[in-house]
């Protein structure tokens, strides 16, 4: 059942975690969007916690309306579409871009475009009973495929477009910086796609350093003079930066997926004297998203191990104030009771 309440003719309210302009997080109750033509109402099954919206819980930074409903990785059921490929009853994944251009008469969203926004940012997102959201930034969920399992469609589409941007066929050696969600994620991926490559991580955390291990990686550090075909950077913490581009092999690349915040300094000389590709990378293309739910309905097993919490709505506020975060990996908010 879905924490949704309606009255014909009457506005629409859901349960929904509210961030304040001064960073407390409630759970309240928001008045949702009438259903324009071409829109989908969906009751929220499951919504996944980024790293982005963990940094916009303690910032604020790119938030256009208060109080906000973050949540991008969103998963769940129409309930009522006004939009002619949804019916009520259809399982469904978000596109977290906020579409902002027209193709072929439909709006679609462009990763490289400079007014590209967010689903929890820019408008109400996915921390919530249920949600108002255009048709055309919905895509089915595959027959068998479990939505807690699709809410990780999102970030392996974040994943799969990164990768995808590497000028390399088979690389033999990896190292990825930082075991988080996108780090554990770009691991199984790369490990689907080559499964001969050695895999390193560089995870401190000693749970997320486990979990590694268990899905096959060598744990290490980056102390030694080994020197790595791809080297990735999940983590973005001070320093990542001059840390991928030392271990990264001559002619090798250095792809950066991780949103760091912190200045770094790159001796330019480094990257042109040993020919490396340095690569990032936001969000992903239209067809990513179909992509990742075919891969997750193929091996939802190779993904779902990152998930270690699953939240219920109403919890989330003393989850995160209490410290949970810390000894999480995924962490999915489950949005219906």
């Amino acid at each position: 059942m879905s924490w949704i309440t309606e009255t014909r003719g009457q506005p629409v309210h859901t349960t929904a975690l509210l961030l304040s302009k001064d960073l407390s997080l409630t759970v309240g109750t928001r008045e949702l969007a009438d259903l324009a033509d071409g829109d989908v109402l969906i009751d929220v099954d499951y919504a996944g916690i980024c790293g982005s919206d963990l940094h916009v819980l303690q910032t604020g930074d790119w938030v256009a309306y208060w109080p906000a409903t973050l949540g991008h990785e969103v998963s769940g059921r129409v309930r009522q579409s006004r939009h002619s490929g949804f019916a009520a009853g259809d399982q469904v994944v978000a596109d977290s871009r906020i579409p902002c251009r027209v193709v072929d008469g439909r709006m679609q969203a462009d990763r490289l475009s400079q007014d590209l926004q967010w689903l929890g940012e820019a408008r109400p997102g996915g921390y919530a009973g249920a949600m108002v959201i255009p048709g055309d930034s919905l895509y089915q969920v595959p027959a068998g495929l479990d939505t807690a399992d699709a809410a990780l469609a999102e970030p392996l589409a974040v994943v799969m477009c990164a990768i995808d941007q590497l000028p390399v066929e088979s690389p033999e050696t990896v190292a990825i910086l930082g075991y988080g969600p996108i780090g554990a994620l770009t691991h199984a991926e790369m490990s689907r796609r080559w499964p001969e490559a050695s895999v390193t991580v560089v995870e401190p955390n000693s749970r997320r350093a486990d979990l590694a291990r268990a899905q096959g990686a060598r744990v290490a550090d980056l102390t030694d003079a080994a020197r790595y075909s791809v080297v990735i950077d999940a983590a973005g913490y001070d320093g990542s930066l001059t840390a991928a581009i030392d271990a990264a092999a001559f002619g090798g690349s250095v792809l950066l997926i991780a949103l760091g915040h912190a200045s770094a300094t790159v001796m330019p000389a480094t990257i042109v004297e040993h020919s490396l590709h340095v690569v990032g990378s936001v969000g992903f293309d239209d067809r990513h998203v179909d992509e990742a739910l075919a891969a997750l309905a193929a091996q939802p097993g190779r993904y779902n191990a990152i998930v270690t919490h699953t939240v219920d709505l109403a919890d989330v506020p003393a989850f995160v104030s209490d410290g949970g975060m810390r000894e999480a990996i995924k962490v999915l908010i489950r949005c219906t009771r």
